[in-house]
């Protein structure tokens, strides 16, 4: 007699389900009508509600799904993500042309795009990128282990699409083996095939799960007290994305002074090569989009109508960092020493008070998200899609190119307010919870 999994047989039947709509998803970026906005929310929306209700079954029958299953299953919709084009986004030509500038000029940093156009300097594949290039009139803001690895895909591939988004798949699948690590299967489940991280890695190749990759790798091995790797790899990650410096202080307060000299030496290294080449760096253009951009973001939205711009900037900030210094003082004093951080609430709370809030950031609350599943964690990364619904996408609405159109704003407030009142209700929001590993037997 043969017997039947039924957890593995429910995942092989929810699996080939969402297969078909990412491949149909992947099919339709690659069309030459084009994808449109109203195609991509409702395959995306089905998707999310596929994944989310498929969890909800699991844990209600309490079935324990194995991490391999949910591996593989994690692998093939990545692999239909490359096979896709980016939806709705144009940042890969930045990155394709940050690779270039890096070979031709021995530094991407202080270049601006729209110099360029004229100047035949560089191959005519490069050349082509110019064109796709969002804001031309500013050098890139992507810090220097990206392009490294931008370089280094330039190297074996020049201006290759595909090899970009395989590298960055690569790094988002190490991310789901450390979670397998931490957390139940089918908890990793939800990072594992959720439709935003899949959207905005496999298809678009957004790179700032690099960072979020060697952030989570240098938290284990800060929990396995391997402090030299921890230091090291905490510092790659700042200097992947410049959001993990708010990581650092868990890393370095309290410890030994040679700890600290290891930080700030990995910075160094990295940075130097491009400041022996040119004295700029990414810094002067993350300042310009500190004081400057607005996108998606309710919030300071609200801030700057009742104040200033600049005032609503402060504001937003000093608010962050009157939480970040309570839950830090708190974490002192209630965990111990390698518990890892609540960094979804610090990243959530910190995305939220942002000027700026681009779907694929959510990336670096998820993770954490699954270590402490949460309603809105995962409300947002279902919501958050809707900052698509922009000027340039609804071109018939007259907004401006960047506008997140007022209906999309409202429906992520209220979605977003409903899950904090559930989390509330359900006593979700206690500071001295600490992670424990809870895999399934």
């Amino acid at each position: 007699m043969i017997t039947i999994n039924k957890a593995a047989a429910s995942a092989v039947i929810v699996g080939l389900v969402l297969a078909t709509g990412y491949g149909i998803q992947a099919k339709l970026s690659t069309d030459s009508s084009g994808y449109s906005l109203a195609e991509f929310l409702t395959g995306f929306g089905l998707t999310a509600v596929i994944v989310w209700g498929y969890w909800l079954w699991l844990n209600k029958a309490q079935m324990n799904l194995s991490f391999r299953m949910v591996f593989i299953w994690a692998c093939v919709f990545r692999l239909i993500g490359v096979w896709g084009e980016p939806i709705l986004e144009d940042d890969f030509y930045r990155y394709l042309l940050d690779a270039c500038l890096f070979v031709t000029y021995g530094s991407p940093y202080g270049i601006t795009p729209e110099t360029l156009f004229e100047s035949h300097s560089l191959t005519p594949e490069c050349e082509r990128l110019l064109s796709g290039v969002n804001n031309p009139h500013l050098a890139t803001i992507y810090a220097p282990v990206l392009q490294y690895v931008f370089v280094l895909i330039h190297l074996l591939s020049p201006v290759n699409l595909d090899l970009l988004q395989l590298t960055v798949v690569l790094f988002d699948l190490a991310i789901i083996v450390m979670l397998g690590k931490l957390a139940a299967p089918r908890t990793v489940l939800l990072y594992a095939w959720c439709p935003l991280v899949i959207k905005e890695f496999a298809f678009t190749a957004h790179p700032d799960v690099i960072a979020v990759a060697l952030l989570l790798a240098a938290l284990m091995c800060r929990t396995q007290n391997k402090m030299v790797w921890a230091c090291i790899l905490v510092s790659l990650a700042a200097c992947t994305k410049f959001l993990a410096i708010v990581a650092l202080p868990f890393f370095l307060f309290r410890q030994p002074m040679r700890y600290w000299l290891i930080v700030l030496a990995t910075i160094v290294l990295l940075y130097l090569p491009f400041l022996i080449q040119h004295p700029r760096s990414d810094l002067e253009i993350l300042v310009h989009f500190a004081t400057h951009w607005i996108f998606n973001a309710p919030i300071f939205t609200l801030l700057s109508a009742l104040f200033s711009d600049t005032f609503a900037r402060y504001l937003c900030l000093a608010i962050f960092t009157c939480w970040y210094a309570y839950y830090f003082s708190r974490y002192q004093a209630t965990c111990k020493p390698f518990d890892i951080p609540r960094f979804d609430w610090i990243f959530g709370c910190l995305f939220l008070l942002s000027p700026v809030l681009n779907a694929w950031y959510w990336v670096w609350v998820l993770p954490f998200a699954v270590l402490w599943p949460s309603t809105w964690a995962w409300t947002i990364s279902v919501a958050i899609i809707l900052s698509y619904c922009i000027g340039l996408n609804l071109p018939d609405l007259q907004l401006y190119d960047y506008q997140v159109h007022e209906l999309a704003l409202w429906v992520q407030v209220i979605s977003v307010c409903i899950a904090l009142f559930i989390d509330y209700r359900s006593q979700r929001f206690n500071i001295h919870h600490s992670h424990s590993v809870q895999r399934d037997v």
